[in-house]
């Protein structure tokens, strides 16, 4: 009976050391995963700049070009891919909206790949799988990646924006709905996928637990853009820096 106890105290002890690293190996898996999720994303741009005569998939969520105000001005909110009916209808015929024009007009085929799979907050694919079919649909859809739209000087034609300059990037809707710990996969004007390492949470913890409130969170999220831009922080998990995924 006691070399029963004693071998299942080691068997314990032995499953506590090992938990740990089974965890970081999931999510360095989970990174890989969005970042290729991210190069798919940065493809179809690719193509469907090449289509529109080099311009980026647009959004209302977007001030126009050239333009003081707009009539949704919510950069925070362009990880939403296909727009409530009834509060777009009357904007435009097609409810596909900023990446998720990728989808509607079949540059990129899978949803999932909209999706992070380390994200373990709100807006989850399985909650939102049987309404991606519906490409004629009048519900909401959020995904996991938040969208520019534009570079840092408002430029919406691809080949204009600095290729350095941050195009997509994991969710920043909230502190809650981060889809990393410790940093983001970032899409950059130039296609390349690479991580920032976010140094001490700031980005986490000083402006995301913001977003959305009273405070400026539209601000906010703009500010995040501007810290991603040209990857000051960015690393991979050897240490160099800007490491193309």
């Amino acid at each position: 009976m006691m070399d029963l106890m004693v071998s299942m105290a080691v068997i314990s002890v032995l499953i506590a050391l090992l938990l740990p690293a089974v965890a970081r190996v999931r999510e360095s898996t989970h990174k890989v995963i969005c970042a290729s999720n991210m190069r798919q994303l940065g493809m179809g741009v690719s193509v469907y700049a090449q289509d529109h005569r080099e311009r980026l998939p647009g959004s209302v969520f977007l001030a126009p070009p050239r333009s003081n105000g707009a009539v949704y001005p919510s950069p925070e909110r362009m990880d939403t891919v296909r727009l409530d009916g009834d509060e777009f209808t009357s904007r435009r015929r097609n409810l596909w909206d900023g990446l998720g024009l990728l989808y509607g007009l079949e540059y990129v085929g899978a949803p999932n790949i909209y999706y992070c799979p380390s994200h373990t907050g709100n807006y989850l694919y399985e909650d939102a799988a049987d309404e991606w079919p519906k490409v004629q649909g009048q519900t909401e859809i959020i995904a996991n990646y938040l969208y520019r739209g534009t570079g840092p000087d408002d430029s919406r034609v691809l080949y204009n924006i600095d290729p350095t300059a941050a195009l997509v990037t994991d969710s920043l809707r909230s502190y809650e709905d981060l889809n990393h710990d410790g940093g983001f996969n970032i899409l950059q004007a130039g296609l390349a996928v690479n991580w920032f390492n976010d140094v001490g949470d700031q980005i986490a913890q000083d402006i995301l637990s913001r977003t959305g409130e009273d405070d400026g969170g539209v601000s906010d999220v703009n500010d995040v853009w501007d810290r991603l831009d040209g990857l000051p922080g960015a690393s991979d998990d050897d240490g160099d820096n800007g490491v193309d995924g």
